[in-house]
């Protein structure tokens, strides 16, 4: 077995582990085993969308890294972000830190569930997207978009409206990386250090949504730093 630290890439909805963070991915190979995982009912993933689509999807990632053993999580937006948030408050005993991006706490559901949305309407206006999808996720691409949105409006507030108070209580260290456009997300990184002792945040001037896309040097420089402070990370 290696002895190098594993660390674990969740992507975000009708993304993929190597499209969120494929900069990373390759930076980062040499020094650590690095399992990027995508999520039922995206890119390689052998199992499709459930009508539970966050509980499966929190197991499948469970089942991972039960196998491969205790980690760095390193997760993206509402889809990764919510996944890897509820492994380390459940399963602290496998992740040793969490790096999350393109996450905001406190986000109203009805915003939230018209920017998922807007996946339905940017899908019905641009062929070009809808191929792109296909290619990375095949035709399951609208199952999986149904089954997450359905399940979304249903537990919202126990799945993905994450408060500052639920990282705050996590008892691994926590690092919010976050580009400077999102208004948001620029926020709760901003204020992350008054969620809790363990928490901390980063804001990268220029970049969006996914910063380690946008901002690859800045955003791998960061957490490189972020583990070095401690070795148990």
């Amino acid at each position: 077995m290696s002895s190098k630290r594993p660390v674990y890439f969740l992507h975000g909805l009708l993304g993929t582990a190597y499209g969120h963070f494929g900069r990373q991915i390759k930076a980062w190979g040499q020094d650590h085993d690095l399992v990027p995982i995508d999520l039922p009912g995206h890119g390689r993933c052998p199992i499709h969308a459930s009508e539970d689509y966050l509980d499966d999807a929190y197991a499948y990632v469970m089942a991972l890294m039960e196998r491969f053993g205790r980690g760095r999580l390193v997760a993206a937006s509402y889809l990764g972000g919510p996944i890897a948030v509820r492994c380390a408050s459940e399963r602290p005993d496998l992740v040793s830190s969490l790096v999350l991006t393109g996450f905001s706490t406190g986000m109203d559901k009805e915003a939230f569930l018209d920017q998922v949305a807007g996946f339905h309407r940017l899908a019905k206006e641009n062929p070009d997207l809808v191929a792109e999808f296909e290619r990375l996720h095949t035709a399951r691409w609208r199952d999986t978009l149904a089954a997450f949105t359905a399940h979304t409006a249903l537990a919202y507030d126990e799945w993905v409206g994450v408060s500052a108070e639920a990282l705050g209580k996590l008892s691994v260290p926590t690092f919010i990386v976050n580009g400077s456009l999102k208004s948001i997300e620029r926020a709760s990184a901003e204020q992350a250090a008054g969620f809790g002792d363990q928490v901390r945040g980063l804001v990268l001037e220029g970049a969006g949504h996914i910063a380690g896309h946008d901002a690859p040097e800045a955003f791998n420089a960061a957490v490189e730093a972020f583990w070095m402070e401690d070795p148990e990370r």
